[in-house]
């Protein structure tokens, strides 16, 4: 079952030749559309929420790593050739 453009269905109303039912029948198949769509694009969002909470955490985790590794190469290291001799 398919639906006219609603455009269509409101100049059909304005006109009279477009029913009382028929207005309810178009209405409903409208409705279910928009639910259809809204379910869609909200499956979107999710999927799209999930990638960002991933890589927000790969991101946090190499920033660690990049922050740990210039912390190592600030403090000398008992190997290292700035540490005193005896």
């Amino acid at each position: 079952m398919s639906t006219y453009d609603h455009q269509k269905i409101l100049t059909d109303w304005s006109n009279g030749t477009l029913t009382a039912d028929m207005a309810i029948g178009h209405a409903l198949q409208h409705i279910d559309g928009l639910y259809s769509s809204q379910k869609a694009l909200q499956n979107k969002v999710n999927h799209l929420e999930n990638k960002v909470t991933t890589l927000q955490a790969q991101l946090d985790r190499l920033v660690k790593g990049v922050s740990q590794e210039s912390e190592k190469k600030k403090s000398p290291t008992p190997n290292s050739d700035s540490a005193v001799r005896l």
